[in-house]
């Protein structure tokens, strides 16, 4: 698989893993996994401009498990992706949740880097997130 597709996985795993997360039926087997897909020094851009990296990203995932109720759902519509490196990939994607039946919606530009050792072979190097209509 080239690294745009393992990149395009990578967004539609990680997703699909904070759903199970986020509702509470994952495990911590599957959060070590999911963890071990942003690299050390990943940044993160939220839509409010707060910038938080991976010590931060983590501790908010870990935090959230089963704060969402079972119908809670998240959508992933891939927009581009582009190779800019040997190594590196960048994907543009809009988020659709759903909670309690409230909608939202982000669009997101996400840098990935090649790594053998994480799941999809991938790593996280920055997303950036901004609000877009749901």
């Amino acid at each position: 698989m080239d690294l745009i597709a393992r990149a395009q996985a990578e967004v539609v795993k990680r997703h699909d893993f904070f759903v199970e997360w986020f509702t509470g039926r994952a495990t911590e087997a599957d959060l070590s996994v999911s963890l071990r897909a942003f690299a050390p020094d990943m940044v993160m851009i939220e839509p409010d401009s707060n910038t938080i990296g991976t010590e931060e990203i983590a501790a908010m995932i870990t935090s959230a498990r089963g704060k969402r109720p079972a119908d809670f759902e998240i959508r992933v519509d891939l927009i581009a992706a582009r190779q800019l490196g040997d190594d590196v990939a960048l994907v543009v994607y809009d988020e659709h949740q759903v909670i309690d039946g409230q909608k939202s919606a982000r669009r997101s530009s996400a840098v990935f880097s090649a790594d053998p050792e994480a799941p999809e072979g991938v790593v996280w190097r920055q997303l950036q997130e901004t609000w877009i209509s749901a």
